[in-house]
């Protein structure tokens, strides 16, 4: 981490910025299917404001070693902002990308837009689109607000729902009437999550960032690959994250 962060700190300027980071999670929750326990995982950001839109980019990597299912994961994502008055605007790309055998590479758009609400509460929904292997979208409308301590130390709380449609990735739950649906996808309501973070800068531009985060999965969808698909399950995720800002 220190060596790519002195890397690329030599290109930067008053406008470009970026990170690089490590982290840890009990589970690799993925819009409320658990994927596996034990997820180690790494990434790298930058981000350029050009004066009239910003544009960022970046890279992340995750494994997972379970005794049920183990894979590596690459996603590459790349996005445009634009700030109108109190609303932010993203227009985004992702490549996910998987080594697992049965699994299949795809790709995403996103839209995101974020209203500032009075006492620095922030609404914000964002709208996937798969167009490649799944072929179906994924809305994630959430609240969030900001406790900052002091220059160093801040609480993050946030709380959202998933809705999903045609998506291959959000298989039915094999406990649904006469089994129907097995194999089918579980549109319409996905479930909602609550999370809490604490980032601590504890020195100039590394933070680490323990976190806790529950969710709860409508009883349609099949939230954990290693029940035999069964639905409406709880997960309580807790990680940790360090990174490294330039």
């Amino acid at each position: 981490m220190a060596a790519a962060s002195a890397l690329l700190a030599g290109y930067a300027s008053a406008e470009l910025e970026g990170e690089v980071h490590v982290g840890y999670s009990s589970i690799y929750e993925f819009r409320f299917v658990d994927f596996g326990s034990d997820l180690v995982e790494a990434g790298a950001d930058i981000s350029y404001d050009t004066g009239f839109v910003g544009l960022s980019a970046g890279a992340w990597y995750g494994s997972v070693d379970d005794s049920f299912y183990s894979f590596n994961e690459l996603d590459l994502y790349a996005a445009v902002s634009k700030e109108l008055g109190p609303v932010n605007l993203e227009l985004g790309y992702i490549y996910y990308g998987f080594d697992a055998p049965g699994t299949t590479d795809t790709q995403e758009v996103y839209l995101s837009a974020t209203y500032n609400l009075p006492w620095d509460i922030a609404l914000g929904a964002t709208y996937y689109y798969d167009f490649d292997a799944a072929n179906g979208w994924y809305l994630q409308p959430e609240l969030s607000k900001s406790f900052k301590f002091n220059d160093c130390l801040a609480l993050n709380l946030s709380a959202g729902v998933g809705i999903a449609d045609g998506l291959g990735g959000q298989p039915r739950a094999a406990n649904t009437p006469a089994l129907v649906g097995v194999g089918r996808t579980a549109d319409g309501f996905q479930g909602y999550y609550v999370k809490a973070e604490l980032p601590w800068e504890f020195r100039e531009n590394v933070t680490i960032a323990p976190y806790v985060k529950y969710t709860d999965a409508d009883s349609k969808l099949a939230a954990d690959i290693g029940s035999r698909l069964r639905g409406g399950q709880d997960h309580l995720i807790g990680g940790v994250k360090l990174t490294v800002g330039f």
